[in-house]
């Protein structure tokens, strides 16, 4: 069986996982493209990045060109916020 998912949401339907899974690979998702942006736009060399992040410059091209199978949401989060200075998400208080 082929499966094309057009989306994130549509993707964890297809694969079968619950609602929290989906909005943690949509979530995952999203961070990844603006990590992403965040590298391509900044000024700093990858290596600058790397070094600034704790990673290491080919990590951070991977990212870059969205090729890292295995980025966790903390490593993303920091990506955006040291070259964006800025949250990634507004979290609302409970």
């Amino acid at each position: 069986m082929k499966l094309v998912s057009q989306n994130t949401r549509q993707l964890a339907k297809d694969l079968d996982l619950n609602e929290a899974d989906a909005v943690i690979m949509e979530l995952k998702s999203k961070l990844y493209r603006q990590a992403a942006q965040a590298i391509k736009k900044s000024k700093k060399s990858h290596e600058q990045i790397g070094e600034k992040i704790g990673t290491s410059r080919a990590r951070v091209t991977r990212i870059s060109n969205m090729g890292e199978n295995s980025v966790s949401i903390e490593l993303l989060v920091k990506i955006i916020v040291t070259l964006e200075n800025r949250l990634p998400l507004r979290l609302k208080a409970v």
